[in-house]
């Protein structure tokens, strides 16, 4: 994707793509537009961003390979503070993503409520896809 066209109200209304080589170069004559008016974007994760001091200004535990650090109930280090999705788990599916927003919700509710919540926890933080 080079670039998107907005009308003017600042509405999405075509993509501007262009064609590339196994080296991601652009392929000269490539070039060309597609109508829309609903843009998901989906980038590859590398780690939480840490750039904008949210993550070291919390004063966040971080695992090794670079994920914030969590207990068994969606935790982190910080009192109040709670972990899940990609910025814990590390890169994955969406559907995980789903589920632990799910269930740090519920986490965050026993915290706030003292211990009981009717909120269901479909999968721990430390729960795997279940492989052949």
């Amino acid at each position: 994707t080079l670039r998107f066209t907005g009308d003017e109200r600042g509405h999405v209304r075509a993509l501007h793509l262009v064609g590339v080589d196994a080296g991601r170069r652009p392929l000269p004559g490539s070039e060309r537009s597609l109508p829309a008016d609903l843009v998901l974007i989906a980038l590859g994760f590398s780690g939480p961003d840490r750039q904008d001091g949210l993550v070291d200004g919390l004063g966040l535990d971080m695992e090794p390979r670079g994920t914030i650090a969590r207990d068994g109930g969606f935790a982190t280090n910080v009192p109040g503070v709670f972990a899940a999705g990609d910025a814990a788990r590390g890169q994955s599916l969406v559907v995980w993503a789903i589920a632990e927003g799910r269930a740090v919700a519920a986490a965050v509710d026993r915290h706030l409520s003292g211990g009981s919540t009717r909120l269901p926890a479909p999968v721990g933080p430390y729960d795997r896809p279940m492989t052949a």
